[in-house]
């Protein structure tokens, strides 16, 4: 669970409010409440470490030998956070640094040029000047939902999902063109269709629809399904607190945690996010690179305990939020079957729980994945919401804190307690005095070879001299 914090100013007042997030991977394991990713962290940081990958495309070698010219942010171990999410700990020539624009302008026509080509052909199709301008906005709102989840310090969500978003669409599994649409509407509530579009372009067409509902209404609830991954959970529930209102997201995702007392992967990692306004307004994660997980995020084939992260994502699977039955894991897996309902059973979709197929290229067929968005106008409650909501998270910040500070980034400017979510705005503020943000080598030379494989032409210069045929398999393959 994470408070995600990110300053803005309100249009409508001149007092300065906070974004207060709630993320939840209802079945991240026993990390603890500071990390607060969309798929448990062990994912994230095996897929970092390379303990994932695999793929009919990319070269299978890899170097984190310096390219001559590249720009790069070095790290000499002390970098705390950003080193250890981007998966740079005690690696100093691992990264590039970005501009975030730069980034999403050259991500989004990799994806425009996957989406006008054929699976066969490398010959491009041809629509109206309308429907030109249409696919090109839906790749630029899939781009900056990937850079929005890098700017976050969540790279699992970030501009390495790019590599599967492209293969899915050349391969056929996602339509890039498809259109969702809102095929059921009652009161406060309404269903969204996908079409097995892209699961942004399903996500803003639902966010839309429940900011419209909720200031007719006070609250709306609306569900999706057919739809297909959505990025980073925070990027939707944000678009509710810019209006000021409290915004809930939800998503399946497919199976990859074992359910209390079972040994087969049954649940998904299905996030939540909640975002509320809030009148005030950094954190610690575990840097297990290169190391076993402790007991009670994972098992085995067997359904045993398991520290061995390759049996885990290989043969085995994570525990729930709460590890086993003996540590309350069971109400992690409540959890995720409580995504999984609202999400999938409301919805409507297809596929449930066991039933959703593994996040590949080789899966047959569409996801259907589920969402659900809610989202609340807190006015219609009792006011001085923001106000309350501020106090309460100052008060938590001014807690005593304990005197072991040995685990603490060096980069931390005190050891107050924390809101869990305050590295997320850590990253945001390095990226803007840095000048962009960070990218995992590897994951920078991927998007060099895509721009290759595709004939992109407007490679930023941070990347030009990386060489692409290096690029290592796809880690979420």
């Amino acid at each position: 669970m994470a408070l995600l914090p990110s300053d803005r100013n309100d249009n409508m007042s001149s007092t300065r409010t906070t974004t207060t997030a709630i993320l939840v991977g209802a079945t991240c394991g026993v990390i603890g409440v500071v990390v607060g990713l969309a798929i448990p962290p062990i994912l994230k940081r095996l897929t970092l470490a390379g303990v994932i990958r695999s793929s009919k495309n990319d070269k299978s070698s890899s170097s984190s030998e310096e390219e001559e010219g590249c720009k790069s942010t070095t790290t000499n171990g002390s970098d705390g956070t950003h080193s250890v999410r981007s998966g740079l700990k005690n690696d100093s020539s691992s990264s590039i640094r970005i501009n975030q624009s730069k980034l999403n302008a050259f991500l989004s026509t990799i994806l425009l040029k996957a989406a006008t080509t054929t699976t066969t052909t490398t010959t491009t199709t041809t629509t109206g000047g309308d429907d030109d301008r249409k696919l090109e906005e839906k790749m630029e709102l899939v781009a900056s939902v990937l850079t929005y989840a890098d700017s976050r310090g969540i790279p699992s969500h970030g501009s390495n999902r790019c590599d599967t978003y492209v293969n899915e669409i050349v391969a056929g599994l996602v339509n890039a063109t498809a259109d969702p649409l809102v095929e059921k509407e009652s009161g406060c509530c309404a269903v969204i269709n996908g079409n097995n579009g892209l699961g942004a372009v399903t996500s803003k067409l639902a966010m839309t629809k429940a900011l419209q509902l909720s200031k007719m209404y006070g609250v709306a609830v609306v569900t999706c399904h057919s739809s297909n991954h959505y990025g980073a959970a925070g990027y939707w529930a944000k678009l509710a607190l810019d209006q000021n209102m409290i915004g809930m997201s939800f998503t399946n995702t497919s199976p990859f945690a074992v359910p209390t007392r079972g040994k087969t992967r049954a649940v998904g990692t299905n996030p939540f996010c909640f975002f509320a306004p809030a009148v005030v307004t950094t954190t610690k994660v575990m840097d297990r690179i290169g190391q076993n997980v402790p007991i009670g995020w994972g098992v085995d084939e067997n359904g045993n305990d398991c520290t061995d992260p390759k049996v885990i994502c290989q043969r085995g699977g994570l525990y729930p939020l709460g590890g086993s039955e003996l540590t309350a894991g069971y109400k992690g897996y409540g959890l995720g079957m409580f995504v999984e309902i609202i999400c999938s059973v409301l919805s409507g979709t297809s596929h449930v729980g066991p039933d959703v197929q593994s996040w590949n290229i080789s899966r047959d067929g569409p996801l259907h994945y589920g969402h659900c968005f809610i989202v609340i106008d807190p006015t219609r409650f009792v006011d001085g919401f923001e106000k309350r909501l501020g106090d309460y998270l100052t008060k938590m910040r001014n807690l005593p804190t304990t005197s072991d500070t040995s685990n603490d980034n060096d980069n931390d400017s005190n050891n107050s307690v924390l809101v869990a979510g305050d590295p997320e705005k850590q990253f945001e503020n390095d990226a803007i005095k840095n000048g962009g943000i960070v990218l995992h080598k590897s994951v920078a030379i991927t998007l060099k070879a895509l721009a290759v494989r595709f004939n992109v032409d407007n490679i930023p210069p941070e990347l030009q001299c990386l060489d692409e045929n290096k690029s290592k398999a796809s880690l979420y393959e």
